[in-house]
């Protein structure tokens, strides 16, 4: 569950004016939700971002891209951090010359940049930050982290922040929704959509301080720190296209809250998907987490003194999870047998090819592929994962209604309050 306790420090005119006379130097610990890793532990942890899979290739493919950079850094409101690709922005932005930009501005509200390459860049990029017409969260709220009843009546709250999603359609907010998708690029390598949003939903993870008013307005103690898009319209059930919490707030189980929220929204419209592929591999890595936490709580939650010997189709109806998601977690978590066998199936490549191939010959035969989970290896998965078996996603945080056809009202109310 993502940390809501820490204050935000909102010293922020005194830092506009240090800027003015250092335009290098730039606080980590301004007007942000949760203290954001400061910019060496940025960098530090893009360097090891692959570092289980690390082989003089991955690293010579590292500093490539590290060379290909035409932007720095970057500095979001009072934070600043390094950038891990290189961007979109228009080439009349970048300028000519393999000359990268040292330090890239980027306004908290409206996503707007500016190069800041002098003082007075700088100074009218602060202006704008001040006096920014964006003073609205845009779209509407969706969903807040706990009980949607509970949260919004409650105004009394003087140690525990706000966590909310907030949907923004791509046609209604064009221009902040390009400007997001610029700067995502940074952190995101094969993001291939930046201009033509208006087919794609924007979902906004929002932070809100303690002291912050419950309502749309954005200040100093309000903070984006991440989001996902969908397509509006998915011939593949796809119900993510693109996910990036900022890397300031990484490691705070806020890509896992977001991943969970894709598939609660699924679950809402009646609807088994998952992400769009590809999938990066640190993408991959939260995606493993958050099925495998799923799926183990499922399994465990049967009869405690049998172990199971369960078809793909039920596990995937009972997560939400599509088939071939739910058939890759289980091989890779390594505590599966055959139904016909009393052998566990390994996790290597080759068992794990050889089991899929049999999977998809017993559904062309239009046969349910069976398998015999040990729950005790389930057990031992989730303890040597250190992995909580808690809900991610509250139910009842979703805004009465949202997401939900009426044609499927009574079957909704049994998924969310079978009691």
């Amino acid at each position: 569950m993502p940390n809501t306790t820490d204050s935000y420090n909102t010293s922020t005119k005194t830092n506009l004016k240090a800027r003015l006379q250092h335009s290098s130097s730039v606080t980590t610990d301004c007007s942000q939700p949760t203290k954001p890793n400061s910019f060496r532990n940025s960098k530090k942890k893009f360097s090891n971002a692959s570092a289980k899979e690390s082989t003089p290739y991955s690293r010579k493919r590292k500093e490539s891209i590290k060379e290909d950079r035409n932007i720095e850094n970057v500095v979001l409101g009072d934070v600043r951090f390094e950038a891990w690709y290189s961007s979109w922005y228009p080439k009349e932005f970048i300028g000519k010359g393999n000359k990268a930009i040292k330090d890239l501005y980027v306004c908290p509200k409206c996503f707007a940049y500016s190069r800041g390459e002098n003082q007075n860049e700088i100074r009218a990029w602060l202006k704008h930050w001040q006096g920014c017409r964006r003073t609205t969260i845009p779209g509407k709220k969706i969903y807040v982290h706990g009980d949607w009843e509970k949260v919004n009546e409650d105004i009394d709250k003087k140690d525990v922040g706000t966590w909310s999603m907030w949907e923004v359609d791509g046609a209604t907010e064009t221009l902040f929704c390009q400007n997001l998708s610029l700067f995502a690029k940074l952190f995101l390598e094969s993001k291939s959509v930046f201009f033509d949003v208006s087919g794609f939903k924007f979902f906004l993870l929002v932070y809100s301080s303690p002291s912050a008013p419950l309502t749309n307005y954005i200040n100093s103690n309000t903070q984006i720190v991440g989001f996902f898009s969908k397509e509006k319209t998915s011939w593949d059930n796809n119900n993510l296209a693109c996910i990036l919490i900022f890397p300031p707030w990484h490691r705070k189980g806020l890509g896992s809250l977001l991943i969970g929220i894709s598939y609660a929204i699924s679950k809402r419209e009646n609807i088994i998907g998952g992400p769009e592929r590809p999938i990066s591999d640190s993408g991959m890595r939260g995606y493993h987490g958050f099925w495998g936490r799923e799926i183990a709580r499922f399994l465990l939650n049967q009869d405690k003194d049998i172990n199971p010997c369960v078809d793909i189709e039920t596990i995937s109806r009972e997560t939400w999870i599509s088939p071939d998601d739910c058939l890759t977690m289980i091989k890779e978590m390594d505590v599966i047998k055959r139904a016909d066998s009393t052998r566990q199936v390994s996790a290597c490549k080759k068992a794990l090819h050889q089991c899929n191939r049999t999977a998809k010959r017993e559904r062309d035969r239009g046969e349910k592929p069976e398998i015999f989970i040990d729950k005790q290896l389930v057990r031992d998965w989730v303890k040597r994962k250190g992995i909580r078996l808690d809900r991610i996603v509250s139910d009842n945080g979703f805004r009465p209604g949202y997401a939900v056809d009426s044609s499927h009202d009574e079957s909704v109310k049994l998924l969310f309050h079978p009691n």
